[in-house]
């Protein structure tokens, strides 16, 4: 009896640090290849057209990208601890997205978007019935993101 309550609570705990720590690489795996996006696409641009596009116009298309590798993820037949994991990639890059794109707006915008972002996903996640890592991925990127915001720094 014992005994499966400690490999539960084990388990659980090597869970929690996969999604964290795997997280953590994502999201930087996340800001470099936005970053190579939006200066690959200026330069384009700026080559071809000779014109400097807004960072939105960047932006906007690799959240599309992170859309739809989340989509194939999320339909292939990887464990739920490796979707869940990938899936704070995505979100965090969305939420971050948000952050930029309303940078101009009083704070309770964005933060008023991330979480009615936040709280779709969780209502998406208790109707389909998830397993609880995706509730915890969910809840760290917010909490995450929450910091981000509120302690000023700077992306």
């Amino acid at each position: 009896m014992f005994k499966s309550i400690e490999n539960l609570v084990i388990k659980s705990i090597v869970s929690s640090a996969t999604i964290v720590l795997g997280g953590f690489i994502l999201f930087n795996l996340a800001f470099m290849l936005a970053a190579v996006f939006v200066r690959g696409t200026n330069l384009i641009m700026k080559l071809s057209l000779g014109i400097h596009l807004p960072v939105v116009f960047s932006l906007i298309p690799f959240v599309g990208i992170l859309f739809v590798a989340t989509v194939l993820v999320f339909r292939s037949n990887i464990d739920h601890l490796l979707k869940a994991t990938f899936f704070t990639m995505p979100l965090m890059s969305l939420l971050i997205t948000v952050g930029v794109l309303m940078d101009q707006q009083p704070k309770y915008v964005p933060i008023s978007l991330g979480a009615a972002v936040i709280a779709i996903m969780g209502c998406y996640f208790y109707l389909k019935k998830m397993p609880w890592v995706y509730y915890f991925a969910l809840l760290y990127v917010a909490v995450l993101a929450i910091y981000v915001s509120l302690s000023g720094i700077d992306i």
